[in-house]
Protein backbone atom coordinates (compact mmCIF):
# COMPACT_ATOMS: atom_id res chain seq x y z
CA UNK A 1 0.00 0.00 0.00
CA UNK A 2 1.59 3.51 -0.70
CA UNK A 3 0.56 6.52 1.35
CA UNK A 4 1.36 9.92 0.13
CA UNK A 5 0.24 13.09 2.05
CA UNK A 6 -0.71 16.85 0.63
CA UNK A 7 -1.89 19.95 1.74
CA UNK A 8 -4.31 22.16 -0.15
CA UNK A 9 -5.61 25.30 1.00
CA UNK A 10 -7.70 28.26 -0.51
CA UNK A 11 -6.74 31.87 0.32
CA UNK A 12 -10.03 32.76 2.62
CA UNK A 13 -8.43 29.55 5.31
CA UNK A 14 -5.29 31.05 4.90
CA UNK A 15 -6.67 34.72 5.90
CA UNK A 16 -8.40 33.34 8.68
CA UNK A 17 -5.25 31.83 9.97
CA UNK A 18 -2.88 34.65 10.03
CA UNK A 19 -6.33 36.61 11.51
CA UNK A 20 -6.70 33.72 14.62
CA UNK A 21 -2.26 33.70 14.66
CA UNK A 22 -2.76 37.79 15.07
CA UNK A 23 -5.65 37.63 17.57
CA UNK A 24 -3.78 34.53 19.83
CA UNK A 25 -0.34 36.72 19.88
CA UNK A 26 -2.59 40.14 20.77
CA UNK A 27 -3.74 37.62 23.87
CA UNK A 28 -0.19 37.20 24.95
CA UNK A 29 1.11 40.61 24.40
CA UNK A 30 3.95 39.59 22.73
CA UNK A 31 6.93 41.88 21.64
CA UNK A 32 7.41 42.56 18.11
CA UNK A 33 10.26 40.26 18.09
CA UNK A 34 8.45 37.32 19.82
CA UNK A 35 5.66 38.38 17.18
CA UNK A 36 8.19 37.45 14.20
CA UNK A 37 9.31 34.20 15.74
CA UNK A 38 6.02 33.00 16.91
CA UNK A 39 3.67 34.33 13.58
CA UNK A 40 5.08 31.76 11.01
CA UNK A 41 4.72 29.04 13.28
CA UNK A 42 0.98 29.86 14.57
CA UNK A 43 0.11 30.34 11.14
CA UNK A 44 1.55 26.67 10.25
CA UNK A 45 -0.20 25.15 13.07
CA UNK A 46 -3.58 26.48 12.26
CA UNK A 47 -3.35 26.22 8.88
CA UNK A 48 -2.48 22.44 8.81
CA UNK A 49 -4.80 20.40 7.42
CA UNK A 50 -3.75 17.26 6.11
CA UNK A 51 -5.12 14.90 3.42
CA UNK A 52 -3.84 10.89 3.00
CA UNK A 53 -4.44 9.28 -0.13
CA UNK A 54 -3.91 5.53 -0.24
CA UNK A 55 -3.52 3.47 -2.87
CA UNK A 56 -4.77 0.02 -2.67
CA UNK A 57 -4.26 -2.88 -4.53
CA UNK A 58 -7.36 -3.95 -6.85
CA UNK A 59 -9.03 -7.05 -5.85
CA UNK A 60 -8.79 -8.76 -9.10
CA UNK A 61 -4.95 -8.71 -8.47
CA UNK A 62 -4.29 -10.31 -5.30
CA UNK A 63 -1.41 -11.92 -4.41
CA UNK A 64 -0.29 -15.28 -4.66
CA UNK A 65 -1.27 -17.42 -1.61
CA UNK A 66 2.52 -17.54 -0.01
CA UNK A 67 3.75 -13.78 -1.76
CA UNK A 68 5.51 -11.51 1.02
CA UNK A 69 5.57 -7.75 0.50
Amino acid sequence: MHKSEDFHHTPAQLHTAVKQAGVIMDDFELTELERAHLGPVLVTLLSSKQVFYEQVMPSGLALPQNARH
